[in-house]
């Protein structure tokens, strides 16, 4: 054989040196395909990313994942208390979004806001309190609806909740017209009760239908309590500031015994004025005189004696001058506003 085909050990050694080398690469080609397949469970098929899914939202690199912390939100009690560009939730001020990229990392888009993705949808809250709506509006249901003027009686908590110069009566703001102060001005067989002349409860404790007795009086049947129209009957349809009521623009379309208050119908309670100036107060016969005051006749005095001597029922010169009851004379209350502990005012006693 010729020497060209026998090998010299110089190149038996350059061979099997070539050998080790491609199984060094082959393992590390084989090392790094184990690390990428680790990369690709834990982190997705790009190991610089972040991503969200139903079990959190997380940031990865070549190393692994770590999950990201939503950001904190701040309280709120409607949207008036929120940035620009979020709204009041059950979780708290929260971005308005069209989609995940429009939310901070931590959070996805859930029905228009930002919430971390193992959160429920948020409820919105456009508000908690009137004061979260404004002039001119109530929160009912977590929403600001108009009321006051021709749209229905704002409701109310007390007179902090009324504006214009109204009073809270029975929940509802209204004229200050409409609200009694005392018995008196209510008539025969009716008592002043929270702003409103009601009949009192018969000696069974009985009313028509329609009202409950109620410490003393017959009060009407609240509303029905709603959200939206189509959860009030066919007699009073409207949904106005939470109750269902029928709408008007005039008293006479509201029927015997009830008035149009603020576009709306409800049950007559106002107080019924009997005179506008001292003439009408005059009595054929009577050698005692009457005023006006207050659209009301009403027998002047300077002491108790003087009423006494008129009728022992209204036997007491109140601070006003004129002749009223124990009751009236010294009164208790004249408005709710005044009693504590849940009590109405009633017949200007905290009842």
């Amino acid at each position: 054989m010729t020497s060209e085909h026998v090998s010299s050990p110089r190149s038996f050694a350059r061979t099997r040196d070539a050998s080790a080398m491609r199984r060094l690469r082959m393992a590390a080609v084989g090392a790094l395909g184990a690390l990428g397949a680790l990369v690709w469970v834990g982190c997705g098929p790009n190991p610089d990313r972040y991503y969200c899914d139903d079990t959190g939202c997380f940031s990865c690199d070549a190393y692994g994942c770590s999950n990201v912390t939503p950001p904190s939100k701040q309280a709120c009690t409607g949207n008036a208390s929120c940035p620009a560009g979020s709204v009041c939730t059950s979780l708290g001020c929260t971005l308005v979004c069209v989609d995940d990229n429009a939310c901070p990392k931590g959070e996805v888009c859930k029905a228009g806001v930002c919430a971390p993705p193992t959160s429920s949808t948020p409820e919105k809250k456009e508000c908690s309190t009137k004061a979260d709506c404004g002039a001119d509006k109530a929160c009912v249901a977590g929403a600001c609806q108009t009321c006051g003027g021709t749209s229905g009686p704002c409701p109310c908590a007390g007179p902090s909740d009324c504006g214009d110069g109204q009073q809270c009566v029975a929940g509802a703001c209204t004229s200050p017209q409409n609200a009694c102060k005392f018995s008196s001005e209510c008539g025969d067989g009716k008592l002043c009760a929270d702003g409103q002349c009601l009949p009192a409860c018969g000696p069974a404790g009985q009313c028509a239908a329609g009202n409950t007795c109620d410490k003393g009086v017959c009060k009407p049947d609240a509303a029905g309590g709603c959200q939206n129209d189509t959860q009030c009957a066919p007699s009073a349809p409207k949904c106005i500031a939470g109750a269902c009521y029928k709408q008007c623009a005039q008293d006479p379309e509201c029927g015997a015994g009830n008035f149009c208050d603020q576009g709306v119908c409800k049950v007559d309670t106002r107080p019924k004025p009997n005179c506008t100036v001292d003439d009408n107060c005059v009595t054929p016969g009577s050698t005692v005189p009457k005023k006006c005051v207050g659209g009301f006749c009403k027998f002047t005095c300077s002491s108790d004696q003087y009423c006494r001597t008129i009728d022992t029922r209204i036997g007491y010169c109140a601070n006003d001058g004129v002749c009223r009851s124990a009751e009236e004379a010294q009164p208790e209350c004249t408005t709710s506003a005044q009693c504590t502990g849940g009590k109405v005012c009633v017949d200007n006693r905290c009842r």
